[in-house]
């Protein structure tokens, strides 16, 4: 579809962690195929519209790496008309950074499907929870310092997930392990390392089921 087009390099990007240059062409289409409304009446949806021919701008948006190898390609098509291609390719392009930070407050991260608050200032605050988090794993994951890939390795073990070798850190795991992490750190200003020893046994004792998994 995009076959014909003139590219331009417009930005450099990053994508999946590795610089690249995003690729921008543009064309004027119309579209006069008739409306199809997803509306219901008595049941039955609403039969198709037709109405005046529509002139919009179709813009495809390409990420190639260094070498030319396309990374990810985007097609979309846009009744803005003011703005500049590069400019509406480069949004486009940050709103998929946006959209993973979507996925991450929900089912990848900080599970916000499942949250109870019932108020806006409660939600609020929990979000504005969830952003400082964010903020605190945000470097850990992307940084190339060994003291960063240390404590990667150290959440990782500590979330008790198993990683695959082509993506040994992810967020959602790095996330698991800073609260496991930070509940260790509690744990341990308030009970002295003979105490846990105690508690230890004595769950040996109290749940000969799970003594064989408690370390001895």
């Amino acid at each position: 579809m995009s076959d014909g087009l003139i590219f331009q390099a417009t930005s450099a990007v990053t994508i999946t962690g590795k610089k690249a240059t995003q690729y921008v062409a543009e064309a004027n289409v119309t579209v006069t195929r008739l409306a199809k409304p997803k509306r219901y009446v008595d049941g039955k949806r609403v039969a198709p519209i037709d109405g005046k021919a529509l002139p919009l701008r179709l813009l495809v948006s390409r990420i190639r790496d260094d070498v030319g190898h396309v990374l990810a390609e985007w097609l979309w098509l846009s009744n803005v008309n003011q703005v500049p291609a590069k400019t509406l390719a480069l949004w486009y392009y940050w709103r998929w950074q946006i959209e993973s930070v979507f996925k991450l407050l929900k089912q990848a991260g900080h599970h916000l499907e499942s949250w109870q608050q019932e108020s806006g200032l409660a939600l609020a605050k929990r979000l504005l929870v969830a952003s400082m988090a964010s903020v605190v794993v945000w470097p850990v994951a992307h940084s190339k310092l060994p003291e960063a890939q240390e404590v990667q390795e150290f959440l990782i073990k500590l979330s008790g997930r198993p990683m695959k070798r082509s993506k040994p850190v992810t967020w959602p795991a790095l996330f698991s392990g800073l609260w496991v992490m930070l509940s260790m750190i509690e744990v341990l200003e308030d009970y002295t390392l003979d105490e846990l020893y105690d508690i230890r046994d004595k769950l040996r004792t109290t749940s000969p089921a799970l003594a064989k998994l408690v370390p001895g």
